[in-house]
């Protein structure tokens, strides 16, 4: 007999289960991130960007979004980089957060690898995130008759009140076990860093440095490790330990 029709019905009936006897998620509440990017991290500056007419009028109006664009301070756009981050939020409906792949492909983007990687954000403590490695045709100018392809790297991950995972079918049964087993309502957030693959084009019609994909994705895991203990709480710096240095000193 075929295993898979008893999981798929089991998991609808702890799904109804769940949704019969757990509470209504209130805005506010199991929030595993502080919605604030910092101004400077490292060789980053950053510049708040404002969330799109689409990503407002797709999402429940309580949603949350903050985004930052980070560039190291430069006027020389061949030693320049850039990396756009996002914080999405979800209020009391969950419909805020969803499959990134979904708004990718209808952004006109193609998906050409996908894969989960590991970010060490401190020694002992380690991040997996989703990559995606994607690409679409853009016109570089006005009046262009022909395409050009560029490519990127979207990196994600979603950060529950004390549980993290990059896959979004662990993120459903995480929400459903924890709703019924532990009486834990994950108000979920999803951090992303998007950073464009600028080989084969130059600094001067690109505005960045010129990197290859593993390149760019050394720079995108390099800004995750400086930004995640800003504002994802189960990484962040203990303060009790900090009390405790200061009041040695």
């Amino acid at each position: 007999m075929n295993p898979k029709p008893l999981f798929v019905l089991a998991l609808a009936v702890i799904s109804l289960l769940a949704c019969r006897i757990s509470p209504q998620v209130s805005s506010g509440e199991g929030a595993g991130v502080t919605m604030r990017l910092p101004v400077g991290v490292s060789r980053y500056i950053g510049d708040p960007e404002e969330p799109d007419k689409l990503e407002r009028a797709l999402l429940p109006e309580d949603t949350q979004i903050v985004k930052m664009r980070y560039h190291t301070v430069t006027s020389d756009p061949a030693r320049k980089d850039d990396a756009h981050v996002t914080i999405v939020l979800a209020g009391a409906e969950r419909r805020s957060i969803h499959r990134p792949e979904v708004c990718l492909t209808g952004q006109g983007w193609s998906i050409l690898n996908a894969e989960t990687i590991p970010v060490e954000i401190r020694p002992g403590q380690t991040l997996k995130v989703r990559d995606l490695y994607i690409e679409k045709p853009i016109y570089m100018n006005a009046g262009d008759t022909k395409t050009r392809r560029l490519r990127a790297h979207y990196v994600y991950w979603f950060v529950g009140t004390d549980v993290t995972t990059p896959s979004h079918l662990d993120r459903i049964l995480l929400s459903t076990w924890d709703s019924v087993f532990r009486n834990v309502n994950h108000r979920w957030a999803y951090p992303s860093v998007m950073a464009y693959v600028t080989e084969g084009f130059t600094p001067e019609e690109i505005g960045q440095r010129t990197r290859n994909s593993a390149e760019t994705m050394e720079m995108i895991t390099g800004l995750i490790k400086e930004l995640v203990p800003t504002f994802q709480r189960d990484f962040a710096q203990p303060k009790a330990v900090a009390l405790d240095v200061a009041a040695k000193h």
